[in-house]
């Protein structure tokens, strides 16, 4: 008998972040093993409540307008309770929730919970949210707190996209039962990748969206600024949108500093190809799929101590873990320009760790493994 699986989720296609690109790729890859895949997740920009895409059913809720592109509040209309009727009357095996505190993730523990059924939460973060404002991000927390008690009541099934995400959760005593690594497909590997050709010039690259502070774009464009009056054998490239696109692209306006804007999926792989450094400082991250598959096309990571940043580079001879700062940043820059001899060989490790340890079929394994464990605990409560 055919397997339900239903994934719950903040966002999905064609709203592209890192969130949204793991469940894509699990949940191909799980219908290819003969699995019916649902996702419910939130309507955005006039999207069709109910679509296909690529043989997975989505079921798209009505969300308020208020800070729409960051959190999804239901509007729980009447047109809400129909969808959630039908999706009610679906026949779902295993839920899937993404993250602890959104409200699509609650919904999928409370529908699991009617059905007799534990939820498998999957933790994507390793730290609060934040707003960077002091205050607001005290209420931030208690507020994720309650939310996290309410997701407690109907579920303690929970994994991490890495170790470190799995090890926050102890933070709201919840212990993990593993983790779902966030991954990449290396079959990409071979489709963009080419040896790099620029041995005179060292590309530097980062792709994410242009947001203030969460990113550290800004310190990037600012120690590339200080570099670029050092060394006239660098250039900068910048994938990506967001808020502070329009301030930076103003502020910086060199001719070794390339601003792409929002460019596709495959237009990132090629750029990947292209850079010889990677540079993402993040304050919030579970496992970036930037930077795995930035490491996968044989780039030199420098990244900060967020994310399971350490389960990727765990020595120096893999990769740069610093601290969140301009003055690590250009340190690491100058200890590579400085000594190129020790790109390549780090760039060939940390891409052949990538390959060996963080692929989408070895998750999808792990999905499969955590399925059973449903299974059982769905007996035990039937008992």
């Amino acid at each position: 008998m055919t397997k339900t699986v239903a994934f719950f989720s903040g966002y999905y296609l064609p709203h592209f972040g890192g969130i949204e690109r793991y469940t894509y790729n699990v949940a191909i890859r799980l219908r290819k093993k003969g699995y019916n895949i649902i996702v419910v997740t939130s309507q955005e920009n006039n999207q069709k409540d109910e679509e296909i895409i690529d043989g997975v059913k989505v079921y798209r809720l009505p969300i308020r307008k208020i800070w729409q592109e960051r959190y999804p509040f239901f509007k729980k209309n009447q047109h809400y309770k129909q969808l959630l009727q039908k999706i009610r009357e679906e026949k779902i095996d295993y839920y899937v929730c993404n993250t602890r505190f959104q409200l699509p993730a609650l919904l999928g523990t409370q529908l699991a919970k009617e059905n007799n059924k534990k939820a498998l939460v999957l933790e994507h973060g390793t730290t609060y949210l934040t707003l960077n404002n002091k205050f607001l991000d005290f209420f931030l927390h208690k507020v994720e707190k309650i939310l996290i008690q309410r997701v407690k009541k109907n579920t303690d099934i929970f994994y991490g996209v890495s170790q470190e995400a799995a090890d926050w959760l102890k933070e709201f005593n919840i212990n993990s039962k593993g983790v779902l690594y966030n991954a990449v497909d290396p079959a990409e590997f071979d489709k963009y990748f080419t040896q790099k050709t620029k041995p005179d010039k060292i590309t530097i690259s980062f792709s994410g969206r242009l947001q203030a502070t969460f990113k550290g774009v800004e310190i990037l464009l600012s120690a590339f600024e200080q570099l670029s009056k050092e060394y006239n054998n660098v250039e900068l490239i910048i994938a990506g949108d967001g808020p502070i696109y329009k301030k930076m692209t103003q502020r910086y306006q060199q001719e070794n500093i390339k601003f792409l804007g929002y460019i596709h999926h495959d237009k990132v792989m090629e750029l990947n190809n292209q850079s010889d450094i990677f540079v993402l400082l993040s304050k919030i991250e579970g496992f970036s799929t930037s930077m795995i598959e930035a490491a996968m096309m044989k780039n030199v990571v420098i990244t900060t101590d967020v994310g399971g940043a350490y389960e990727l580079l765990p020595d120096s001879t893999y990769g740069y873990v610093i601290e969140n700062s301009e003055e690590a940043l250009l340190k690491a820059l100058r200890d590579l320009i400085n000594h190129p001899e020790k790109i390549r060989p780090i760039q060939e490790k940390v891409s052949q760790r990538v390959m060996e340890k963080y692929t989408w079929n070895k998750t999808v394994e792990n999905f499969e493994k955590a399925f059973i464990e449903l299974e059982s605990c769905t007996q035990l409560l039937e008992r």
